[in-house]
């Protein structure tokens, strides 16, 4: 794993290029199961030297900034190396020019250059031609051109994979690249502005047009080839494919109806009103086990989970949660587990109430998770989605990046102010 900041061309893609490019360069993976039952989760592991100081330790922070000096990339010195239409090298003969490379260094180079401020900001002294870590031999020169260059082999990768998959942008696709064109022209020029104006303000912030354009198109091209391969959203993928998908990944599969024993800031309720909840779950398991028709089990299931289930999850998973061992509370995970397809338990007591649950068989079609925007995501698309990413993996470790002898022996610390 690459240490103190992951950058990813996919992620650029993700966010298509235009304002999202500013801010990283001027400023510096599913979403949880629902609360009800899920463990708090635990903090996202950041990279090996990031940092986050205590606001009340900014004081003393500005201080240390003072005393420690921090040298600078400079970037001009290095984009006046070359011509930017210069043909630099090539990946798998697909040309590079210095304004594509110098583009990726000077996005890494700024993405270093913020992280080795803010660490000064708060009293340690990283410089450049420092290690990356205790047991790394990369310097931070070392890696930022390092980035750059996994960089420039994506975008070639990704754009030969298109013409391979003989992927086109869609009139749609066009129609969204020129709205996003319009929205950055004018949040980065003014209203009204013309693309005269905006290019300008490209060459300023030491990106050209035709990198801007490259940049957004590819996020389309990215999707394109995933349709291309997988569908829409991941029809082609067989039945077969993504329950072995969620058997190797060992999935599970569970509805429950939750009696709530604490109120929304998970503080207890009353003594009187848990005795309560406890009755009607085991009234309500009790009918359930009774029935000895799974079909008919399952019927009644989802008519007493209507009636009484208090989850605010049900209203995103209505018909259960699938999900991998540690995603959910240990007592809600272990009743699953004890459980045949469509068997339902005894009440099982969590922090969050007390649960009766039916495990459900695996199903290719079932909502797993959701996507940032709150669509479901299937198995089938869980599945198109490790596999397309396994395939541009293995496509851009394969591709070659062949510099011309004087851009491969560039050394960023001969640039330093």
């Amino acid at each position: 794993m690459k240490k103190f900041v992951i950058i990813l061309l996919v992620a650029c893609l993700a966010l298509g290029c235009g304002l999202g490019y500013f801010a990283a360069k001027n400023s510096a993976e599913p979403s949880p199961a629902p609360a009800a039952e899920t463990e708090e989760p635990a903090p996202a592991e950041e990279g090996a030297n990031a940092v986050t100081a205590p606001a009340a330790e900014e004081s003393a922070g500005d201080a240390a900034a003072e005393e420690t000096p921090v040298r600078t990339l400079d970037l001009a010195a290095i984009r006046a190396l070359h011509a930017p239409d210069e043909i630099v090298g090539d990946v798998d003969g697909r040309e590079v020019s210095w304004d594509e490379y110098y583009y990726w260094i000077a996005e890494m180079g700024s993405q270093a250059q913020n992280h080795i401020y803010t660490m000064a900001m708060y009293g340690q002294s990283l410089d450049w031609d420092d290690k990356l870590s205790a047991d790394s031999e990369q310097t931070f020169a070392e890696y930022t051109l390092d980035m750059a260059q996994d960089c420039v082999r994506q975008l070639a990768t990704l754009e030969a994979m298109a013409k391979e998959y003989d992927v086109k942008l869609t009139a749609e696709d066009e129609a969204a690249l020129a709205e996003q064109l319009r929205s950055d022209i004018d949040a980065s020029c003014g209203e009204g502005a013309s693309e005269e104006d905006f290019n300008a303000y490209l060459a300023e912030n030491d990106l050209s047009r035709e990198m801007y354009d490259r940049m957004n198109r590819a996020s389309y091209l990215f999707e394109g080839i995933f349709r291309t391969i997988y569908g829409e959203n991941a029809e082609s993928v067989t039945e077969e494919d993504a329950l072995a998908y969620l058997e190797e990944n060992e999935y599970l599969s569970a509805a429950h109806i939750l009696f709530r024993t604490v109120d929304d800031s998970y503080a207890p309720l009353d003594e009187a009103t848990v005795a309560e909840k406890l009755e009607q779950a085991e009234a309500v398991s009790a009918e359930l086990r009774a029935i000895e028709d799974p079909e008919a089990r399952a019927k009644r299931f989802a008519e007493l989970k209507e009636q009484y289930c208090e989850d605010p999850g049900r209203v995103d998973y209505p018909d259960g949660y699938v999900f991998v061992p540690g995603m959910m509370v240990e007592e809600f995970e272990n009743a699953v587990k004890a459980l045949a397809d469509y068997e339902v338990s005894e009440p099982v007591l969590s922090a969050h109430g007390y649960h009766v649950i039916m495990r459900l068989p695996l199903n290719a079609d079932a909502t797993v998770t959701l996507s940032d925007d709150g669509t479901p995501v299937s198995a089938r698309r869980l599945y198109a989605d490790n596999q397309f990413n396994e395939l541009m993996k293995n496509r851009i470790d394969a591709s070659v990046l062949t510099l011309n002898d004087d851009v491969a022996a560039l050394k960023l610390t001969d640039y330093l102010g």
